[in-house]
């Protein structure tokens, strides 16, 4: 049976923004879009490896259809803004990058690859991935997607930098030549899809300091150009996009003035004047020139004040291209004209919620909000919701609220608001995913949705919207969040990991969270490592991670601890500790039975020093706090008298915009 080409498509959004409308120059560029059939896919290994300003030129300028494709979703990184590491981080970093893919306005797409952390080598980042596997579904979002030219960011050898880094290389050309092979992953082919074959894929080379793989004989393209429609340069939106990755500390400076990239061809014809050279960029790809003469003059026709005024001519653009055969381009451009048409008519619908979170069985409460802000003929025909059809057929009146209540049940089957890639355990380089369907989604789709139909012009056009948490924060007002079905019953462990030293029993604690009760408070006497936990092996628990720049996340690990059985010579020291960016190194020292002091700046004096038999830095700490660098002298005087000062990772040499001093 064939699949709806459509799964992946607009995965940018996230929910608390799903609301937002856009503007009459944002509506004007939409319709400009319309008119240039180009697609570009960019592929790298983790999310921030994009090239930032790359992309929002590609979308905003050349107006083609582009997408991010990040093999992975940056677990295996180090955190800026809190202790949150692993799968935790990848949640994190998921998130960053569809911040930056609203603001650039590409899609974003994954594989299943794990970040397992920092690899010295292409051979051996694949030999812990399953190279066939995360070459299956980088085929899989060619075929769907098919763009037209694939750009890597990295050579797939040592230039790379990071075995992670050369690896997407080696797997992005090798998809290249797998997509277009009806031998290579057959069975995707009976799922909806078809064999792509890119005009060309392209390394982007780049100049990062030290290491400069650009030159002038290789094809560029200035891309530094200024878009009067969004009032920024390429490099500003660019920064902007970047600087979403807040976990990573990739704040940047907003860049104006010329700017150049370079590229090497690494498969396919090479461009010489131009990125798509040789593709048919226009409806004519279609077999549908007339249709590029009716975008030219809707162009000619929109109004910046009025752009209700365009609606009747998008309606009758949609019935144009829905005769057309069926293809990838085809429905793309339906769902873009579709959502010009609601944006153009300022169509605006919520549909919310006073609860956080729900469990299966219990009731919800809606409340539906309709409103159209313009005058442009219409009728509200149908609201769905969940355990109800509501039928209107009512005109909508100009400014005009339209509200519902519902209240329903969620089924006893519902799912728990798991993230789909956590959904089965995961092996040491690879998320367990064997629907075709998840492959390349940047999220799951929303827990509870509404549709709303709305005529114009004699079209019934369905728009469908997610069920969002709302609620009035006194400093932020509005504020969206997703809504989380969590379970009735969690067991969480009070610690993730006991130390059992010289076997000596230990006392474990847990809670018993029951969500339609109370909560116990409970603990056992565990007297050797062997010895089974007193929970069931399928209790699960909650997390949750909330930061302003994201939407609130939560996920479902198996409810565990772990009990470390070794003997330990410790002495009796005093550490000072300095916090770095979320490592948890502290609670281990303490458990190892050291005496931790955490250090802040002004701890730092030449008689506290000589207090203590060790310093410990955090992670990144360097990179964070400039004080370090300015008790540098203070510091090595320590260690000139004996002192043990312990660095970890810095991401580099920089704090702020001064250079980090450590060490001798």
């Amino acid at each position: 049976m064939k699949k709806v080409l459509l799964l992946i498509i607009g995965v940018s959004l996230f929910n608390s923004h799903i609301n937002a409308q856009q503007n009459a120059a944002s509506i004007y560029a939409g319709i400009k879009k319309l008119g240039v059939m180009g697609s570009v896919l960019y592929i790298a290994a983790h999310p921030d490896d994009e090239n930032n300003s790359f992309l929002p030129y590609l979308t905003k300028t050349k107006n083609y259809r582009t997408a991010y494709l990040s093999l992975t979703r940056g677990d295996g990184g180090q955190n800026l803004i809190g202790k949150e590491q692993g799968v935790e981080l990848g949640l994190i970093r998921t998130q960053e990058l569809l911040a930056a893919r609203r603001i650039d306005g590409a899609e974003q797409y994954f594989s299943t690859a794990y970040e397992f952390g920092f690899s010295k080598s292409a051979d051996e980042a694949l030999s812990i991935w399953d190279h066939q596997k995360v070459l299956s579904d980088v085929v899989w979002v060619i075929r769907q997607f098919q763009p037209d030219v694939i750009i890597t960011r990295f050579p797939g050898d040592a230039r790379a930098g990071h075995g992670h880094h050369a690896a997407s290389s080696i797997i992005a050309n090798e998809a290249f030549l797998a997509a277009a092979d009806p031998n290579q992953f057959p069975e995707q082919l009976k799922l909806g899809v078809s064999v792509w074959k890119a005009k060309r894929i392209l390394w982007n080379t780049f100049n990062f300091g030290a290491v400069n793989t650009t030159s002038n004989n290789q094809f560029k393209i200035e891309v530094g150009g200024y878009n009067a429609l969004e009032g920024k340069s390429y490099g500003e939106i660019g920064a902007e996009a970047r600087t979403m990755h807040k976990s990573q500390g990739e704040g940047r400076p907003r860049r104006r003035g010329a700017s150049y990239e370079f590229f090497e061809t690494t498969g396919g014809d090479a461009p010489k004047n131009d990125l798509l050279d040789g593709i048919d960029i226009n409806w004519s790809r279609l077999g549908a020139p007339a249709i590029q003469e009716q975008v030219a003059a809707m162009l000619k026709q929109y109004n910046l004040e009025q752009p209700a005024a365009i609606v009747p001519s998008l309606v009758d653009l949609y019935a144009k291209v829905k005769a057309l055969p069926n293809s990838v381009w085809r429905n793309y451009e339906l769902q873009q004209i579709q959502l010009l048409i609601k944006d153009a008519a300022g169509l605006f619908i919520e549909a919310t919620t006073q609860k956080a979170q729900l469990i299966p069985g219990e009731n919800m409460a809606v409340q539906v909000l309709v409103n159209q802000r313009s005058s442009v003929s219409s009728n509200l025909v149908q609201i769905q919701m969940p355990g109800k059809d509501t039928l209107i057929g009512k005109p909508l009146l100009y400014n005009q609220n339209i509200q519902l209540d519902h209240s329903f049940n969620v089924a006893n089957n519902t799912p728990i608001s798991q993230p789909y890639w956590l959904v089965q355990p995961k092996t040491e380089g690879m998320f367990v995913v064997n629907n075709y369907d998840m492959i390349g989604k940047a999220e799951n789709d929303p827990a509870f949705t509404i549709t709303v139909s709305v005529n114009f012009n004699g079209t019934d056009f369905t728009y469908t919207q997610p069920i969002q948490y709302k609620y009035t924060d006194p400093t932020k007002g509005d504020i969206y969040q997703p809504i989380a079905v969590i379970p009735a019953k969690e067991v969480k462990y009070d610690k993730e990991v006991y130390l059992m030293r010289d076997k000596k029993p230990i006392e474990i604690s847990f809670q018993q969270i029951d969500h339609q009760g109370i909560t116990e408070q409970k603990k056992a006497l565990i007297k050797s490592s062997g010895d089974a936990l007193p929970t069931s092996s399928d209790a699960i628990f909650r997390k949750t991670i909330q930061y302003d720049h994201i939407p609130t996340l939560n996920y479902f690990p198996t409810a565990t601890t772990k009990i470390v059985d070794i003997e330990v010579h410790t002495k009796n020291a005093k550490v000072g500790y300095i916090d770095g960016a979320g490592d948890k190194l502290p609670e281990a020292l303490t458990a190892l039975g050291y005496q931790v002091i955490n250090l802040k700046e002004s701890d730092i004096t030449k008689e506290n020093l000589a207090t203590l038999d060790a310093i410990v830095v955090g992670i990144r700490a360097y990179n964070m706090y400039e004080w370090i660098t300015e008790k540098n002298d203070l510091i090595n005087s320590y260690i000139q008298q004996g002192g043990n000062y312990i660095v970890q990772y810095l991401k580099s040499n920089q704090v702020g915009i001064n250079k980090v001093k450590v060490g001798p």
